[in-house]
């Protein structure tokens, strides 16, 4: 079992993320409780431990983040889109006025740190979204209830998928059950979880801040006995909810 592909935030939230899987790999009780049904299959329990870990993690604490500057941009609209001011951002790039070009790169401290309670403005990160494989919410498995922490979309191999709200890259990497894996971090305790990607055409990397509508990559072969799909999850304080604002 793997959780491998890009670097986490840090050596202690990578240490803690192999503990962890390691833990539900022999079945130990010392995972979080709330996040995990007691009958739940291991591709669930991987899923809600690694957000669990990623988003909990001392490496979010005073993270930054990087974002490249596109046509139309100016300090003031960067600064709404993640949750910082004009003047947190000048200080952090020393800059020295407030003339910015295209393709010049910026440090955002602490994104979504002063975001406010403005609704996401969410769009779907597959242009189709009718064919539904998995719905989110309980389901049975051999008679055993079983939890749907997301939901799964019958999509062509190659399918583009695109960024559903202003987000920073929190993590992408390898898991078992999910192919190549990504979490987005959208500010007001938001975040979503999307997979399988192919890992030789992503369009970002990891502690990137990017738009909503930016291009990720495209879906990936998935694991043996499933059918080509887009798993995608939507999350509040880590609370997997529906992510039917995804899906419309």
């Amino acid at each position: 079992m793997t959780a491998g592909g890009h670097r986490l935030g840090s050596g202690r939230s990578a240490a803690r993320l192999a503990r962890l899987l390691r833990e539900q790999e022999v079945g130990s009780s010392n995972l979080p409780a709330p996040t995990i049904f007691p009958f739940c299959d291991l591709r669930t329990a991987l899923a809600a431990v690694l957000f669990l870990c990623l988003l909990t993690g001392p490496a979010q604490a005073g993270s930054r983040a990087v974002y490249t500057v596109a046509r139309g941009d100016n300090l003031s609209l960067i600064a709404g889109r993640f949750g910082t001011t004009v003047r947190e951002l000048q200080a952090t790039n020393r800059l020295s006025s407030d003339v910015l070009s295209i393709g010049q790169t910026l440090q955002i401290d602490r994104p979504f740190a002063r975001w406010n309670s403005r609704a996401i403005r969410w769009q779907k990160p597959v242009r189709d979204t009718r064919r539904v494989l998995q719905p989110f919410g309980p389901y049975k498995r051999k008679g055993i209830l079983m939890p749907s922490l997301g939901v799964d979309l019958g999509q062509t191999v190659g399918t583009r998928v695109t960024c559903p709200a202003d987000a920073v890259v929190r993590h992408i990497g390898h898991m078992d059950r999910f192919g190549t894996l990504m979490i987005l971090e959208h500010g007001g305790g938001y975040a979503t979880v999307l997979a399988p990607f192919d890992p030789d055409r992503l369009n970002v990397k990891v502690g990137q801040a990017i738009g909503s509508g930016h291009f990720l990559g495209v879906t990936a072969e998935p694991e043996p006995g499933l059918q080509p799909h887009v798993h995608i999850e939507l999350r509040r304080h880590n609370k997997a909810i529906k992510p039917d604002p995804l899906l419309r």
